[in-house]
């Protein structure tokens, strides 16, 4: 070995020197030399030879024992020694070279492996050093941070790009930026995950993510870094939103029919949960167009919209906006409102001045229609919020319309038919009741069923002939149509029989034949029948009852009376039991009809036949409208306010000067 050629050369010439020799210390260079290139097995061999070399040099020249030569030999000694102190220190050194070489192989490799397998997971996937950097970014987290390469965005502080977004919590309230994930995950709190909506300032582009992040640390439990995972949830949060906001809207839109204040209860939804503005214009029957909502989160915006309303109405009939949906019947879309844009809709420069400090951004106007009519437009704007419009939120809003559009229709028909029900219900009760000389009359009516259904119960009071009167109340089995109709045949029938004949008994057969003869469908119905006529400061009264609740007769010094007797239902069988019976009204005598709705639900606590008769007792010295009043709202109130049948009630009072 080239150590060895070293060691030679000045065993050689030390021979030569003989008694001279001061080269015994230069073969320690032997060793030296082999430690640079050799293991420390082989430098201790070139080592161990050089030894031996200068002990027998020593004993060749006849220097072995002199201070010189052991001076030497100990040179050489300690040189080849050290030489394998070296020679071990630069193997360890190659090993260890080679080591890293081959980690850092293995970790290129490693990470050319894993940067292939995240660059195809659809989810981002960013890496985060100990200090916040970013340090790794896959494709996925590259598109959704809007950046084209690794580099570009590791030379970003993550500060500017933190700035580029707003971040919201699920409720829509700010995110502490402090409380994201990874920075959890770098403070010590391990994984932590949250769900999060972030919205980019420059584009308004709004996307939901559920984030997710894991510490990473070596083997001593240092952090090393922390990786965070981001799932984009954008689509199923926008369809979950949409479809809570669209369930909440239907809510409300089946909550009235008051067609104005059902789109105002819309409107307010919409702000701000799809939009900054939302406003609904209606068409109206006269072809005028009018604005009946206008909403807004912020107040102040809201107010300055509003005043911009009044000094400048929308123009509905210009060429764009609400007035081309209105004439077209289709939605538009602004994904960005321009300055031209705004121009083009304002009618000066105040005006388009006033509308640019809105900072409008994007908007969509939808026409409302039901059967192929248009009854409005919803209009939905954003601002200062940044928001841009996409074909998605057109669909929302046109999905939003549509409802709008029939719950306008619905709320239409059932005002048109509400109207028919009340005109038909009025018919069918006197409009006013006739002044009766010496008796006050009074009588309360109140439906109970929905606006458009007719009620069953009915009274009238007509003259007969030329001293007497007649006096009807009745119930009909049911309501609406069906009901009207029975209703009208059995007050016209009476009426008819009034004339013919003035005992009751005989009305209420005739009026029992012809529900028989008439009707095939079986309803049935309750009359009180009775026929009073004036006579002498006094009046007789014949009744008969056709299975209706009796009258009470509130005597003048409160005491209370039955009166009659019940009798068979109208319209079941034809061989009916009427009872005919007379009795005679006093001055301050009180005759009180009514129907099964005062006394509804008796046993529970509601007014029954007992408590009423206790009710009008104190009711003594009252007058017939007062009467009857009482008895309406002690009814109501028994009930729990809200009655489950129709009431009707109608008080016939005796007065002092009767004519005859």
């Amino acid at each position: 070995m080239p150590a060895l050629l070293v060691i030679a050369p000045i065993a050689v010439l030390d021979a030569l020197l003989s008694t001279h020799t001061v080269l015994v210390e230069l073969l320690a260079a032997g060793p030296l030399v082999a430690a640079a290139r050799s293991t420390p097995r082989e430098t201790a061999v070139v080592g161990a030879v050089a030894l031996a070399v200068s002990v027998t040099l020593g004993i060749a020249n006849d220097m072995f024992t002199s201070l010189q030569h052991l001076v030497g030999t100990l040179t050489v000694a300690v040189g080849s020694v050290l030489a394998v102190a070296l020679a071990r220190l630069h193997t360890n050194r190659e090993e260890l070279l080679s080591l890293e070489r081959t980690a850092r192989m293995e970790a290129t490799r490693t990470r050319d492996e894993l940067q292939a397998m995240l660059s195809g997971i659809a989810d981002a996937v960013t890496g985060q050093a100990p200090d916040g950097s970013l340090v790794y970014a896959n494709d996925a987290a590259l598109e959704l941070l809007g950046y084209s390469t690794l580099d570009e965005l590791l030379a970003v502080p993550p500060t500017d790009i933190m700035a580029r977004y707003e971040i919201f919590e699920e409720s829509g309230n700010e995110f502490p930026v402090e409380r994201l994930p990874g920075r959890l995950a770098l403070m010590g709190e391990g994984q932590s995950e949250a769900l999060i909506r972030f919205r980019a300032r420059g584009t308004g582009d709004e996307r939901w993510c559920a984030v997710k992040a894991t510490p990473v640390v070596d083997h001593d439990g240092f952090l090393v870094m922390a990786i965070n995972v981001m799932e984009d949830m954008t689509e199923h949060k926008r369809r979950e939103l949409a479809e809570r906001f669209l369930s909440d809207c239907s809510r409300v839109l089946g909550s009235s029919l008051d067609m104005d204040e059902l789109l105002q209860g819309v409107a307010r939804l919409a702000v701000p949960e799809v939009a900054d503005w939302c406003t609904m214009d209606v068409l109206r029957p006269d072809g005028e167009v009018a604005r009946v909502a206008l909403e807004h989160a912020d107040p102040d915006l809201l107010a300055r919209s509003r005043e911009l309303d009044r000094l400048y109405p929308v123009d509905h009939d210009g060429p764009t906006g609400i007035a081309r949906v209105i004439a077209t019947g289709r939605a538009e879309l602004y994904p960005e409102i321009t300055p031209e844009m705004i121009r083009a809709s304002t009618r000066d420069e105040e005006h388009f001045a006033a509308v640019r400090e809105l900072q409008p951004r994007s908007a969509i106007a939808v026409p409302m229609v039901s059967r192929g009519r248009t009854l409005g437009v919803l209009s939905l704007v954003t601002g200062r919020s940044g928001r841009r419009f996409d074909a998605r939120d057109l669909e929302l809003a046109e999905d939003l319309a549509r409802r709008c559009g029939t719950a306008m229709d619905n709320a239409r028909l059932y005002r048109e038919r509400a109207y028919i029900a009340r005109t038909l219900q009025e018919s069918l009760l006197p409009s006013e009741l006739p002044d009766i000389p010496g008796i006050e009359a009074a009588a309360r009516f109140r439906p109970t069923g929905e606006a458009n259904e007719m009620g069953g119960d009915f009274y009238d009071l007509f003259a007969t002939g030329d001293r007497g009167w007649t006096v009807v109340v009745g119930d009909v089995c049911g309501k609406g149509p069906d009901a009207a109709a029975v209703t009208a045949l059995a007050r016209y029938t009476l009426r008819a029989a009034a004339m013919r004949d003035r005992l009751p008994s005989r009305g209420l057969q005739m009026l029992n034949e012809a529900l028989l003869r008439q009707r095939s469908d079986r309803r049935f119905c309750t009359v009180a029948y009775a026929y009073l006529e004036p006579v002498d400061g006094h009046a007789r009264v014949g009744f008969a009852s056709g299975g209706h609740p009796l009258p009470l007769l509130l005597r003048r010094d409160g005491t209370v009376e039955t009166v009659g007797a019940a009798g068979t239902l109208l319209g079941v069988v034809p061989d009916p039991t009427f009872v005919d019976r007379s009795l005679e009204l006093s001055r301050g005598d009180a005759l009180v009809f009514f129907t099964d709705g005062v006394i509804e639900d008796r046993g529970n606590g509601a007014l029954e036949e007992s408590r009423l008769a206790l009710l009008l007792g104190e009711c003594a010295g009252a007058g017939a409208d007062a009467i009857a009043a009482r008895v309406e709202n002690e009814a109501i109130r028994s009930q729990g306010g809200v009655p489950r049948d129709d009431i009707a009630v109608l008080v016939l009072k005796m007065a002092g000067g009767l004519q005859s």
